[in-house]
């Protein structure tokens, strides 16, 4: 018997408690339409040092749709978007008001944390259409929350908040980054001055678009000492980075009829590449000074700190100056790093994951049995990956060792636009927008097959072409493959549960042999004959909503599933949503976040904050 233990003995014969060891903290770090595949994460050294360096980067994390709201939705509920119904930013879509509406906000993540013992705390901007016209519906779960407003959320140097459904406040003379900032290490000083477990989400709004009073818009606003940084970025001339013709018109939907870009379109991207590295330098304090307040306080090493993004960014791919909402690698892979209790230090995994799985790893954290986690969870834990990143990869999968990630479902509906002055000239906003697709992430056979709206199809080999340049679906030789994807496609557009994390387990050929597992099982001849006759994934036309009637048939068909399927068992109908936000009243030319700044207390934040006034507030 150890020491340690006899000790411990002797402690209970003795009668003196022994306290057991607390369960982890988590800290929850989300910016907003993050690249990671154009090396934004390489220009922010607090990540590299404290996160990367000290824990594991995971290359294949992905989202389910690359638009703000539908993604935040899937983190929260761990349901795909198909099932939250929450499909784009603003109604009839998606937006604050259909989360509500829709009775989600009642049976999330919060609440599940909460039943757990945690402590749950929210800072920055939740959700697309919380605002000045609805802020005092309060977010549900949290036990506290400090959340970004609309209009002013775009407006980086107006930032307005409410604090638990309150009345908006004002914070003059700051900059929304710092505010943030300095809003999460008082909130972080005082849970790490408690004895309960905590969750706590920083949700910055960078580096999304900003606007700024008679400024240069299309671009975040960096806080003012940053806005020197980067002096000679420019955003990477990948190989999909203004490709010519012979590429470009093979492309689907509305990309294939995007014009090359111009010396003013290119000299746009890198402006704006350069705004959102000076941006991120901002995020990159709250990186530094989240991670020493742990350290100060004893609690780093029990404690998750989890850095991620709602979704991707592309700049000059594929001929878009500026956007995400489309299925390309810049778009739906984003930042992934993970440093806690377990995880190795300066690890690199290509393990996949989805936004969907964060939700089922954190009640995993907490120490919820499975057996009481919601029935409708979608997505898996993946926090045995984090403590063994290394044990297992998609390549596995794609070798017919079976893996349920190694295929992963993206869809998109709603209006699609481009984030650049000259968009209205390029066409944007695009309404043809709609399409549903299958990403396969093995290392040995890697895909992603895209069927569009309009009946057209891509289909990239990302193992030898990564930059989704060659589009293989009109050559004849990629028709086995292609009946294999759509059969997937098929499961996946419509999933539930278990099928959405185990798609293969649907597909059952009636030939004698073992279930399948993986595409390089299923590309085997005598599976031939099922998928080429199986039904095939398709679009009466092209809306801007999720209808069941417009996108079918489904397998299984809806009418087999708990509530006609696509989550509805699991929410309200949410036909009508009002409009949110509000009119600006507030406004001003100066940029704020200046040195001094950077060291700011939160006394002196609040001594410059004051509540909107009922004029502010009525100017709907």
């Amino acid at each position: 018997m150890t020491l340690i233990v006899v000790l411990l003995a002797c402690l209970a014969l003795a009668g003196i408690g022994v306290a057991a060891p607390t369960r982890p903290n988590i800290v929850f770090i989300m910016t907003d339409d993050q690249d990671r595949r154009l090396n934004s994460l390489a220009h922010m050294p607090f990540l590299q040092s404290e996160l990367v360096a000290k824990g594991t980067e995971f290359t294949k994390h992905y989202t389910n749709q690359a638009l703000c709201c539908p993604s935040r939705s899937t983190l929260l509920r761990g349901q795909t978007v198909h099932n939250t119904n929450l499909t784009n930013v603003s109604q009839p879509g998606g937006s604050y008001n259909k989360w509500v509406l829709s009775g989600q906000d009642k049976d999330y993540l919060p609440h599940w944390l909460n039943a757990a013992g945690y402590r749950t705390e929210y800072i920055g901007k939740i959700m697309n259409g919380y605002g000045l016209s609805n802020y005092n519906v309060k977010s549900k779960g949290w036990d506290w929350s400090d959340l970004l407003v609309e209009p002013y959320i775009d407006d980086y140097n107006l930032p307005v908040m409410s604090q638990n459904g309150q009345r908006p406040v004002f914070y003059d003379g700051f900059h929304q980054t710092d505010v943030i900032r300095i809003k999460a290490l008082n909130r972080l000083n005082n849970l790490t001055s408690q004895a309960t477990p905590f969750f706590l989400a920083i949700a910055p709004f960078t580096p999304h678009v900003g606007f700024q009073q008679d400024k240069p818009s299309h671009r975040p606003i960096p806080l003012q000492r940053h806005l020197e940084d980067f002096p000679n970025a420019k955003a990477p001339r990948t190989p999909n980075f203004n490709p010519p013709d012979k590429y470009q018109a093979n492309a689907g939907g509305w990309v294939k009829d995007l014009l090359p870009m111009n010396n003013t379109a290119i000299d746009f991207a890198d402006f704006v590449y350069r705004s959102r590295l000076q941006a991120l330098a901002g995020v990159d304090e709250i990186v530094a000074d989240v991670v020493a307040l742990l350290e100060q306080k004893g609690v780093i090493n029990n404690t998750y700190i989890i850095f991620t993004s709602d979704n991707g960014y592309h700049l000059g791919q594929h001929r878009m100056p500026a956007g995400k909402s489309l299925f390309y690698n810049e778009d739906t892979n984003l930042p992934f790093v993970v440093r806690g209790p377990g995880v190795p230090a300066n690890v690199t995994s290509d393990i996949p994951s989805l936004h969907i799985d964060l939700a089922p790893t954190f009640l995993n954290i907490a120490g919820v049995p499975e057996a009481d986690w919601p029935v409708f969870l979608d997505g898996r834990s993946v926090l045995p990956q984090w403590h063994d990143p290394k044990s297992s990869s998609a390549a596995g999968a794609a070798a017919g060792q079976g893996n349920s990630k190694e295929s992963i479902n993206i869809e998109y509906w709603g209006r699609a636009g481009i984030e650049a002055p000259s968009a209205g000239k390029l066409g944007s906003p695009f309404d043809s927008t709609t399409y549903k697709t299958i990403r396969l992430l093995g290392t040995q056979q890697s895909w992603v097959y895209t069927v569009w709206c309009s009946g057209e199809k891509e289909l990239y080999n990302t193992a030898e072409d990564p930059y989704e340049l060659v589009n293989l679906a009109q050559i004849a030789n990629s028709t086995r493959l292609t009946s294999r994807l759509n059969a997937l496609l098929m499961v996946t557009k419509s999933c539930e549960q278990n099928s959405c994390r185990d798609p293969w387990s649907l597909l059952k050929p009636d030939t004698g042999g073992p279930r399948l597992v993986s595409l390089t099982q299923a590309m085997d001849k005598a599976y031939d004959e099922f998928f080429a006759n199986f039904v095939k994934v398709s679009f009466d036309t092209c809306l801007t909503i999720q209808s069941d009637t417009n996108e079918t048939p489904y397998f299984p068909p809806l009418n087999e599933l708990l509530g006609g399927g696509l989550g509805r068992a699991y929410r309200n109908a949410t036909d009508v949503i009002k409009p949110a936000g509000g009119v600006r009243t507030l406004s001003t030319p100066n940029y704020y976040g200046t040195k001094a700044q950077r060291n700011a207390s939160f006394k002196s934040l609040r001594a410059v904050s004051r509540p909107l006034t009922d004029a502010e507030l009525a100017a709907q």
